[in-house]
């Protein structure tokens, strides 16, 4: 489950970098229109749905190791941010 969480917040982390570069192309593709470059670059209900789901899944499985669930998620934001610096997606 940790690895679909971190598969989603990769997804989330790369659209959000899509959507902040076509910011400069507002008007040329998009009629200057924010919400259908969010549209383009991020489908939030398909990854937030994901994300929840494995998130709380991933609640649910933990074996109270006593790291906590926002630890798990910052590594695996940190890890995605990683991998797309380097390029290994």
């Amino acid at each position: 489950t940790a690895y679909f969480v971190a598969l989603q917040v990769g997804a989330v982390l790369k659209g959000t970098c899509y959507f902040v570069e076509e910011i400069f192309h507002l008007e040329a593709r998009y009629r200057g229109s924010l919400s259908r470059a969010l549209s383009a670059c991020l489908h939030v209900r398909w990854h937030a749905t994901l994300l929840v789901v494995s998130g709380l899944a991933h609640a649910a499985l933990l074996d109270g190791d006593g790291r906590s669930l926002g630890l798990h998620f910052i590594l695996a934001c940190f890890c995605q941010l990683l991998f797309l610096v380097l390029g290994l997606h």
